[in-house]
């Protein structure tokens, strides 16, 4: 049962992680209808549909890498006790991504304005 609990745990960092080199390797095309980083800004504005996925892919590799290490670490070390909380690493997990979102809608507004031009600064 711990095996099953492991692969579970271990879902969304390997998902990030492909997900993310994916679109390193090969964004989705402007305003595709599959796997993507769709919001209203970046269906707007075929730069911010760039940005947003090249600083995503970045963003997603490194938070699959590290929260995927962590959970393994802890799965181990916890062993005996993995039931008490391999729900609490997927919730981590998931706030991580959560977070991971919000970070890359911050930058998109930061970065374009309003009517989706590029902010110029002076």
């Amino acid at each position: 049962m711990y095996t099953l609990y492991f692969i579970v745990v271990m879902l969304a960092p390997a998902a990030m992680v492909i997900v993310g080199l994916m679109w390193k390797i090969s964004p989705p095309p402007y305003q595709s209808k599959g796997l993507a980083y769709s919001t209203e800004l970046t269906r707007k504005d075929p730069e911010a549909w760039s940005t947003a996925h090249r600083h995503c892919s970045s963003l997603w590799m490194r938070i699959g890498i590290i929260s995927g290490g962590a959970s393994a670490v802890l799965m181990v070390l916890f062993k005996d006790n993995y039931a008490a909380f391999w729900v609490w690493l997927i919730v981590g997990q998931m706030a991580l991504f959560c977070v991971s979102v919000f970070m890359v809608d911050l930058l998109l507004k930061n970065t374009f304005s309003d009517d989706n031009s590029e902010k110029r600064s002076d």
